[in-house]
């Protein structure tokens, strides 16, 4: 399943972004550029490089990596042209370059063994992520109850439901032992 509505390649990069800022969590303003490391072929896909849509941005590791530092996520609440096109994410954007590398990974068609981000400081100093071999949501990771309610909740969010979204998303957990009635009353 997967945890990021971005196109698949930038998930295990998004993993290693998120998973360095919770232990050195950054602003925008102290970094002096990011660098991720990924496979020619997912770069290859991933080629919209300053993208000015939220369409657009799902095929951009530059969003991606933007995206989780200022939002500290990657929802379909980030992937609007609004958001995409604030200063402090396009600005990012621009300092985001791409490694690439031919160390195919033989059970993952295209991806690399593993992915990482690396953030060089304005102070000085360079942070690295953990080199991701599989992102969230794959079939040898999958996610947790918590990060499938963050994503239901998110997309919950951007359509603009008045929904609760955890009286919603208990039911559906229960569908197999509900009535249509009960999943459709959600007082």
């Amino acid at each position: 399943m997967k945890k990021y509505p971005a196109c698949y390649c930038t998930h295990r990069a998004i993993d290693g972004m998120l998973d360095l800022l919770k232990t050195h969590p950054l602003r925008p303003d102290e970094i002096e550029g990011i660098t991720v490391r990924l496979s020619e072929n997912y770069a290859t896909i991933l080629r919209n490089h300053l993208p000015q849509t939220g369409l657009a941005a799902k095929f951009s590791i530059e969003f991606a990596m933007a995206s989780s530092v200022v939002a500290n996520r990657v929802g379909l609440t980030e992937l609007t042209d609004s958001f995409v096109q604030r200063r402090e994410v396009q600005d990012l954007m621009g300092r985001v370059k791409v490694e690439t590398n031919t160390d195919y990974d033989p059970q993952q068609a295209g991806a690399s063994v593993a992915d990482q981000a690396i953030v060089r400081l304005r102070a000085g100093g360079e942070l690295e992520s953990e080199r991701v071999a599989r992102a969230r949501g794959h079939a040898e990771k999958p996610l947790r109850e918590d990060e499938l309610f963050a994503k239901f909740e998110n997309c919950l969010l951007a359509g603009r439901s008045t929904v609760d979204p955890a009286v919603l998303f208990k039911r559906l957990q229960a569908m197999e032992d509900s009535s249509a009635r009960s999943l459709t009353s959600l007082h």
